[in-house]
């Protein structure tokens, strides 16, 4: 079982590489709606510090915030998470 999840930005999308930044959420002993908060929190923080000096950076925090929640949402695999989050992963 995932433990950790990580919340990171690819600095391709954001900025120069020296800006890349992730932080880990545990996922021990929390509901979906908790790890939901917390990855929420997670991607907010990470995607300010990404886009900080950045020529349109609301856009690009809206965009790296997206990216951010989607893909720690999928490194869950957790169906009840994705719901809370509302989105549509692939099936496989």
């Amino acid at each position: 079982m995932i433990r950790l999840l990580t919340v990171a930005v690819a600095a391709a999308l954001i900025a120069a590489p020296a800006t890349a930044q992730s932080l880990r959420v545990s996922t021990v002993g929390k509901t979906p709606a908790q790890l939901h908060t917390d990855i929420t929190k997670a991607a907010r923080t990470v995607c300010n510090l990404a886009t900080v000096g950045a020529t349109f950076p609301r856009e690009m925090f809206v965009d790296c915030y997206k990216a951010a929640v989607s893909k720690a949402v999928a490194q869950a695999a957790d169906p009840a998470l994705t719901a809370i989050a509302g989105i549509k992963l692939a099936q496989r």
